[in-house]
């Protein structure tokens, strides 16, 4: 029997919301469109994240650099302007990913994604670092250097992957483009924070902090990316994505985050998430939500900052998606359905202020001003691991388990409080299960649409249960498998 119990006289302290730090966007120019935009907006009206980290801020779409007939080179920052001043305006602000190359500057024509990033350095490290300045001096005299102390800037993305940087296989060509683009940001303000090296798989971080040390490098942050399958790139879509430990990612921050925290250094996970393909469709499965959960809880107190991969299924890196749910990254889809993933930050986004001791490792207990809120869920996949195309597209057993115990202690006595349930699981804030059941249609009708939608709610429950004379009330939950509850007592 499980047992989740707290006395809310007995604090924990304060709650640590780094899981809503920040969250990711495929490239600046997809989040500049109107959908996209106005998905971002009912993220910040339901689970806000204070930053948000996508790719191609220096991608030819922006519309940034320039060389004339002489070879000079000019800079235009309207699209940037757009793009910042829409985010601020909802109470975001960016984690800057300063790369990858723009063509005009770049030293070769190789390319990733669709929607063609550049990954060459640059013909001239000097054109790289007058690009960087650049745009840190305008971004600086638009907003002004009180409100750019508060942002973050990461050169360039995954530089030990082959697909994101043609000199993959050498850390020295990353500490000439960290170096340069660096100092240049330091060069507008020593305030500033720069960090990397924003390495596919957890890895660099030792050599890297060692450079910047030895050469005096200006170092404030670390980033990293983490997938809780192998393989760091799903080129065609065609990847077999198998997940063997459902605590890897944690396991990641866990090892990594504590060799940051020895160096003084905050970690920030740029990218996060159970799988690394975009067509993965454990990211539209139910087990997605008890899955987030428990790997933010174990990473508590290793990261500072994480940044889920991505709010948005639109998202371009091998093409536009082609069906409503096609296993892309998104909390949200091409339609803006909430999908599971979506309901666990919104569940975390429930949370008051101040964590009661709680023993449960998959629970959360909080208080705030309104009641008490607890947080469960419980994950479980097959030993040994599983193809995930292929398990997270059948019907997976969804047996009870047994039920969940809630026990407070600290409350009025003989009072009567009134409790409400939010779950998620199997056909409860679960689209994509109705999705399948429908067959799978490439395309929605708008009746479909709203039906989806109605089915992507959590299912909610309310009961009252009384205080006995000692302040204590106690009730049971049925849990299924994969299944994540709030309960919200209320004062």
């Amino acid at each position: 029997m499980r047992t989740i119990y707290a006395d809310i006289t007995r604090e924990k302290g304060k709650l640590d919301r780094f899981f809503a730090k920040c969250i990711g966007a495929g490239r600046a120019g997809e989040v500049m469109r109107y959908v996209p935009m106005e998905q971002l907006k009912k993220i910040q009206r339901e689970c806000p994240f204070e930053y948000i980290r996508f790719h191609g801020i220096f991608h030819e779409e922006m519309n940034i650099v320039r060389r004339d007939a002489d070879g000079k080179l000019s800079f235009c920052f309207q699209y940037v302007d757009m793009l910042f001043d829409s985010l601020l305006g909802i109470g975001i602000r960016p984690v800057c990913e300063l790369g990858l190359m723009p063509f005009i500057l770049a030293s070769g024509e190789k390319s990733v994604f669709w929607w063609k990033m550049n990954i060459c350095m640059p013909k001239d490290i000097g054109e790289w670092e007058a690009l960087i300045e650049a745009f840190v001096r305008h971004v600086t005299d638009r907003y002004g250097e009180d409100e750019i102390k508060k942002w973050y800037f990461e050169i360039w993305n995954e530089p030990n992957h082959k697909n994101f940087f043609a000199e993959y296989q050498n850390i020295n060509a990353y500490f000439e483009l960290y170096d340069s683009a660096s100092r240049a940001v330091k060069r507008v303000c020593a305030d500033y924070r720069v960090g990397g090296p924003a390495t596919a798989g957890m890895v660099w971080i030792k050599e890297f902090i060692e450079h910047c040390r030895e050469k005096a490098v200006p170092l404030d942050f670390i980033t990293s990316h983490s997938y809780g399958v192998k393989g760091d790139f799903d080129e065609d879509g065609s990847a077999i994505t198998v997940m063997k430990n459902v605590d890897k990612v944690s396991n990641e921050m866990r090892h990594y985050g504590a060799i940051c925290r020895e160096e003084g250094l905050p970690l920030i996970v740029t990218e996060w998430s159970s799988s690394y393909s975009s067509t993965d469709p454990i990211h539209d499965h139910y087990f997605s939500t008890p899955y987030i959960l428990r790997a933010i809880k174990r990473s508590e107190g290793f990261a500072d900052m994480l940044s889920y991969w991505t709010y948005t299924d639109i998202f371009e890196e091998n093409g536009p998606p082609t069906e409503p749910f096609s296993g892309c990254f998104g909390l949200m889809n091409m339609q803006s359905i909430p999908k599971p993933a979506f309901h666990a930050y919104a569940f975390l986004g429930l949370l008051g202020d101040t964590e009661l001791l709680c023993d449960d490792e998959n629970a959360y207990v909080c208080k705030s001003e309104n009641g008490v809120q607890v947080l469960f869920w419980n994950v479980s996949v097959p030993q040994g691991g599983t193809n995930n195309k292929k398990y997270f597209n059948s019907d997976i057993s969804n047996n009870k388990i047994g039920e969940a115990h809630i026990t407070l202690d600290g409350l009025c006595a003989g009072k009567e409080y009134t409790v409400c349930v939010k779950t998620v699981g199997r056909e409860k804030g679960d689209a994509y299960t109705a999705y399948r059941e429908a067959g799978c249609p490439e395309n929605l009708s708008r009746e479909f649409t709203e039906t989806l939608l109605e089915r992507a709610k959590p299912a909610e429950n309310t009961f009252t249960v009384r205080a006995d004379e000692n302040g204590r009330i106690s009730f049971a939950l049925t849990q299924m498998e994969n299944q994540a509850d709030i309960t919200q007592i209320l004062f």
